[in-house]
C-alpha cells in the first residue's frame, strides 16, 4: 500500500477547553451525589421498614402473651369452679344419703311396735357404709326387737365380706378387716342397738355384699343373716337377701 504523497503526516486535533472537562467532573459529581442520595434514601426506608415491623412483632408478641395469661387465668378459675362443683356434689349426694339412711332407721323404728308387722323378735333394721379414704370405711348398724318386747335380747354380731380376689371367690371375717365396733361386737337391749365402727378392705379384694349375722344367746337362740349388696360409690343400706333366720 502505498502512501498518499498529500496525506499530512501529522493530525491536529481541536484541544477542548477546561469548562468542557468541569461540565463533566460536575455532572459526574452531580450523578454520584443523586446515587448516594437515592441510596441513603433506600437505607433510611428499609431501615424504617425495619424499626417497622419490630415494632409490629412486639405488638403481636404482646398481645399473644396478654391471651396465653388471660386462658390460663379462665383456665385456673375453671379447675377451681369444677372442683367447688365437685365438692358440692359430693356433700349433697352425702346429704341425701344420710337422709335415706334415717328415713330407713325412722321405718325400722316404727316397725318395733307396729302390730301389723309380719315378723317379730331380732331384726337386722339397717346397715350402711361409707368409704373414709384409701380402703377404709365407716359403718352403722341398727338392731330392733320388732312387734313384741319380752325381755332384753343378748347376743353377738358377726359380719364379714364376700367378694373376688384373684379370680376366686374370697370371703373376710371381722377380724381379717381390722374391724371395730362401738359395742364389742356384742349387743344387748330392748328395743334398739346401735353400732358404730370401722374395717379395712385389703388390697386386690374387690367386694361384693357385706354378710352381718346376729344371734341370741341363752335359751331359744336364734340368728338371722342378712346379705348387703356392695356400692362402692354410695353408703348402700339394701338388703339383697336373707339367707338364714333360726
Amino acid at each position: 500500500m502505498t502512501k498518499d504523497p498529500n496525506q499530512p503526516d501529522y493530525i491536529i486535533r481541536k484541544r477542548r477547553s477546561a469548562k468542557w472537562y468541569w461540565g463533566w467532573a460536575f455532572v459526574a459529581l452531580a450523578v454520584l451525589v443523586a446515587a448516594m442520595a437515592v441510596g441513603y434514601w433506600l437505607n433510611k426506608r428499609q431501615h424504617g421498614l425495619s424499626i417497622n415491623a419490630k415494632e409490629q412483632l412486639e405488638q403481636l408478641k404482646q398481645q399473644l402473651d396478654e391471651a396465653q395469661a388471660g386462658l390460663t387465668h379462665w383456665q385456673q378459675q375453671y379447675q377451681i369452679e369444677h372442683q367447688i362443683t365437685q365438692q358440692l356434689k359430693a356433700e349433697l349426694d352425702k346429704l341425701h344419703r344420710a337422709k335415706k339412711n334415717i328415713e330407713k332407721e325412722r321405718e325400722a323404728l316404727q316397725r318395733i311396735f307396729d302390730p301389723k308387722g309380719v315378723e317379730s323378735g331380732l331384726q337386722v333394721a339397717s346397715f350402711t357404709w361409707q368409704n373414709e379414704g384409701s380402703r377404709l370405711y365407716r359403718y352403722r348398724l341398727m338392731l330392733i326387737q320388732a312387734k313384741s318386747q319380752v325381755g332384753a335380747l343378748r347376743g353377738t354380731i358377726d359380719i364379714s365380706i364376700v367378694g373376688e380376689e384373684a379370680g376366686e371367690r374370697k370371703s373376710y371375717n371381722f377380724e381379717e378387716l381390722k374391724g371395730t365396733d362401738s359395742l364389742n361386737s356384742t349387743f344387748d337391749f330392748t328395743y334398739v342397738s346401735t353400732h358404730t365402727g370401722s374395717f379395712e378392705l385389703p388390697e386386690g379384694f374387690e367386694p361384693k355384699f357385706v354378710r352381718v349375722v346376729a344371734a341370741t344367746s341363752g335359751r331359744g337362740a336364734k340368728s338371722i343373716l342378712q346379705d348387703f349388696s356392695w356400692k362402692p360409690t354410695n353408703m348402700s343400706d339394701e338388703v339383697e337377701e336373707t339367707n338364714e333366720k333360726k
